[in-house]
């Protein structure tokens, strides 16, 4: 009965293995922070559904929205970007907007958002 000594991992199979570790720890370096501005502009929308937003303009509406934003330190939205429709039974609040990140040399990662609040929900 031959007995088989046991190896570890080759020089070339740490090597990829390094390789791909950096690649997925920088690419959640990279578009996780993107990620976690998006759940704090989730958490503004739901936010308004503590509020009466047929009775509030729309101004009031956006320095609302501008006032958690600052709260929670999300950086990058245009409150120009906030859409605003109003009809007799509901309001409606959308922010779509996307951002691109450089994700190493000219590769670039872009990620779109859509985000919205329905006051008839």
């Amino acid at each position: 009965m031959k007995h088989h000594k046991q190896q570890g991992i080759t020089v070339l199979g740490a090597l990829v293995a390094l390789v791909l570790a950096g690649f997925f720890i920088t690419a959640g370096l990279k578009v996780g922070p993107l990620y976690l501005d998006n759940s704090f502009v989730k958490a503004a929308m739901d936010s308004l559904a503590e509020e009466n937003i047929h009775t509030m303009t729309d101004a009031q509406v956006r320095r609302k929205l501008a006032d958690f934003f600052d709260i929670n330190n999300v950086r990058d939205i245009d409150m120009k970007d906030i859409k605003i429709e109003r009809e007799k039974t509901r309001t409606l609040v959308s922010l779509n907007y996307e951002k691109r990140v450089n994700f190493m040399a000219n590769l670039d990662v872009v990620v779109r958002f859509n985000n919205s609040y329905d006051s008839s929900k």
